[in-house]
């Protein structure tokens, strides 16, 4: 498992980038979308769907950039 501190550092990156990421967590969840906001805690994704998901950063285990 990656330190959460790293994982914030890609999520960071990507939302500065504008880039579309998918995110696995450690239950094997995926979510894709565009970074909107990156908290102390959490992360929020906004999908396709304009949907805006709160992912716990503790669970992500990795980010990919697409």
């Amino acid at each position: 498992m990656r330190l959460i501190s790293t994982i914030r550092l890609h999520l960071l990156h990507a939302k500065i980038a504008q880039q579309q990421v998918a995110v696995w967590t450690n239950e094997g969840k995926i979510w894709r979308g565009r970074i909107e906001k990156v908290e102390e805690l959490f992360v929020q994704l906004r999908q396709d769907a304009n949907l805006l998901i709160h992912v716990p950063i503790s669970v992500i285990e990795e980010v990919r950039h697409n």
